[in-house]
């Protein structure tokens, strides 16, 4: 009987150890298994970061090479635009010294012959030009041009031109502009391609 006993403890024994490896094993497989899966997850989730981060450093790279370039554009724009300006401060001033006494004359009266025999110069010719040098040039218009158009000529004073002269025909409804700033314009666009040419070589 006691054997039998023995037998029975040992078997139950036996059972429970069988039972506790087994629901050890299943709960060890599980937690392998949920271990797995997390480490699975935080690669994957790793794995979307750092894709991520590399497009966001991608993105960041091209912006800052595009801010990079406009800056460069910007800074030879307005080292353009300084050398254009001051080309044309510097002509209008070449411009405006040169038109002075005898080119000046020469000038007005060579315009005056130009447009003489014109059908617009029908009814008269005046001539505009700055109030300082009107008077001179009446003068000079008077003495040396006054046959020069069958309907006259007259000289104005004009407060909008600082040197050169505006041509006015046709009882003023066509205009030939000959100021300083009309010729200083008409340069700086003859010269503007090739300043730029050589700004953007």
């Amino acid at each position: 009987m006691a054997k039998e006993l023995q037998s029975l403890l040992e078997k139950i024994q036996s059972d429970g150890v069988e039972k506790a490896n087994e629901k050890a094993s299943a709960i060890i497989a599980e937690a392998e298994k949920k271990a797995e899966a997390k480490i699975s997850e935080a690669e994957r989730r790793c794995a979307e970061l750092r894709e991520k981060a590399d497009a966001d450093a991608e993105v960041f790279r091209l912006r800052s090479e595009q801010a990079v370039k406009q800056a460069a554009r910007d800074v030879v724009l307005g080292v353009s635009q300084s050398i254009q300006q001051t080309l044309e401060r510097v002509l209008l001033e070449n411009v405006r010294d040169n038109l002075q006494g005898d080119f000046l004359r020469d000038f007005l009266a060579s315009a005056i012959r130009a447009f003489a025999d014109s059908p617009d110069a029908t009814g008269g010719m005046e001539i505009r030009v700055s109030p300082e040098q009107a008077e001179g040039l009446s003068d000079y218009a008077r003495s040396k041009l006054a046959g020069a158009v069958k309907d006259g000529v007259v000289i104005a004073p004009d407060s909008d031109v600082q040197s050169g002269i505006r041509v006015m025909l046709a009882d003023g409804r066509i205009e030939h502009d000959f100021t300083d700033k009309a010729i200083m314009d008409a340069m700086s666009r003859i010269l503007r391609p090739a300043l730029t040419e050589i700004i953007f070589q």
